[in-house]
């Protein structure tokens, strides 16, 4: 089961909605967080996964775990981050300033 949250949601749907059946969007109320929210974080923020029993959160995160978890070869999409360290690591730091500007 998947907790779809922020900004997160595009990028899962491109590289996993498509391939899993079963999934779920829950949309939160960012002014009334929800209790299950802190119990999955525990700092209540979004987004958050939950895949076979274990949560992850945090965007950069939940990005990097569904690259790995969903790799090129098992969905047939492209990669979505870049092979070689250093232009992973340029991009990293492009989606901090991004997160900064729009968060």
């Amino acid at each position: 089961m998947f907790f779809l949250l922020k900004p997160s949601v595009l990028y899962i749907s491109y590289r996993v909605i498509q391939f899993i059946c079963r999934h779920e969007t829950v949309y939160v109320n960012l002014l009334q967080k929800p209790d299950w929210l802190f119990e999955r974080n525990p700092l209540g923020l979004v987004p958050v996964l939950e895949y076979k029993g274990r949560v992850v959160y945090e965007s950069d995160v939940c990005n990097e775990f569904l690259e790995d978890e969903f790799p090129v070869s098992v969905t047939g999409t492209h990669a979505l981050l870049p092979s070689a360290p250093v232009d992973r690591a340029a991009l990293k730091l492009l989606l901090q300033k991004f997160d900064q500007v729009c968060w």
